[in-house]
């Protein structure tokens, strides 16, 4: 491979690489974003408007991969979801595992817990689009007795 093929590879392999990170570091930003967008809306409108605001599949708290899911902060039972509406008020969501046996739910209720600022839980599950399984990292932020969550897929 002559000198200039293998800078040519280098500099296109180091473009895709910070391609990358800078996609995931956006919608890291995103989900944290609109948690506390979300939040901010619970504040002001309450909690039936905010809810059904979250879960209009159609609404501005929905877009992309991103929608706002509100959680009881202890139990983990889901008060809003706007992708699944069937997973709203189901307790059989607390024993939900990914492929790698992590209990989902009870692992978003304890990053709520120990991380008032909001902190990430991350799983595998499928990708809705892919039909394949990918890392799902989800922010986690209590307040009010629950939890606020938006996931992105990497």
């Amino acid at each position: 491979m002559t000198t200039f093929m293998r800078l040519f590879v280098s500099a296109m392999t180091a473009l895709c690489l910070t391609t990358g990170l800078a996609q995931a570091q956006d919608k890291a930003a995103t989900a944290q974003e609109l948690v506390d967008k979300a939040i901010a809306l619970y504040d002001q409108v309450g909690q039936d408007k905010s809810f059904a605001t979250f879960n209009d599949k159609d609404g501005e708290y929905v877009f992309d991969e991103f929608y706002v899911i509100v959680a009881d902060g202890e139990k983990g039972t889901f008060l809003t979801h706007a992708i699944n509406p069937k997973l709203i008020n189901n307790p059989k969501i607390w024993d939900l595992q990914d492929v790698n046996s992590n209990f989902i739910i009870r692992d978003m209720v304890e990053t709520g817990k120990t991380n008032p600022d909001g902190g990430w839980s991350n799983y595998t599950w499928t990708h809705p689009e892919t039909k394949k399984l990918a890392e799902k990292k989800t922010w986690v932020k209590p307040h009010d007795g629950k939890i606020f969550m938006v996931g992105y897929y990497e």
